[in-house]
């Protein structure tokens, strides 16, 4: 299991000057991706076509998207589950917001998003086919908060600072537990169960010098 502190990644500033985004991890055959966007004004969302895409509101008030698709309302600890085919527009309600991004390749990729704390249940985006293969699950824990990864597995526990992420297979610690008493309504981690086929490429977190997105958020 890999351990890194998302603050450390290499910043990708956007091309309409709207944020910033930190790529955690990254499939090679451009299946999924995750990432952490720091939204500071109203502004174009780039499409992703052939994608499904889950956002979460870590810190903020939350942001509205009007565009192609139906609106969709990003709120403060509840996974929101859109179509990256749909040109969208972002209003943010009150402020800067930080927002994780999950992208999905339909048909190549599945993916369910859930939040330690919060205020929603679980959100399911992507599809796998139904023809035979091994499959392979990856594991995130994004800490908010700090905690503890605990389960069965005595090698997946490990104590996580606040902005800390893990990454590893589907025993990469079964829970999250806070160190503190969760606050109603704030995420204090989002976990992310990833399935894709295992003959497919692995994965990578980015590292090295800041990239330039050709886009928003």
């Amino acid at each position: 299991m890999t351990q890194a502190n998302w603050l450390a990644l290499p910043p990708e500033p956007w091309k309409n000057g709207g944020g910033v985004t930190r790529t955690l991890a990254a499939d090679a055959g451009a299946r999924w991706r995750v990432s952490i966007a720091d939204i500071d004004a109203d502004g174009p969302y780039s499409c992703f076509p052939g994608y499904d895409r889950v956002s979460v509101v870590l810190m903020g008030q939350g942001v509205e998207l009007r565009g192609d698709g139906e609106p969709v309302s990003l709120l403060p600890g509840a996974p929101a589950r859109f179509a990256g085919d749909a040109a969208y527009q972002s209003r943010l309600a009150g402020g800067p917001v930080r927002v994780l991004n999950l992208f999905v390749q339909r048909g190549a990729a599945r993916a369910r998003v859930a939040c330690v704390g919060g205020t929603a249940q679980a959100c399911a985006a992507g599809s796998l086919p139904d023809a035979a293969g091994e499959r392979q699950t990856i594991r995130m824990t994004v800490a908010v908060s700090a905690g503890r990864l605990s389960g069965p597995d005595p090698g997946a526990q490990r104590e996580l600072a606040a902005g800390e992420f893990s990454v590893g297979g589907g025993a990469a610690g079964d829970l999250f537990l806070p160190s503190e008493a969760t606050v109603p309504g704030r995420v204090a981690a989002v976990r992310l169960d990833i399935a894709v086929l295992a003959s497919g490429p692995g994965f990578s977190i980015p590292s090295g010098a800041p990239g330039r997105r050709q886009g928003g958020c």
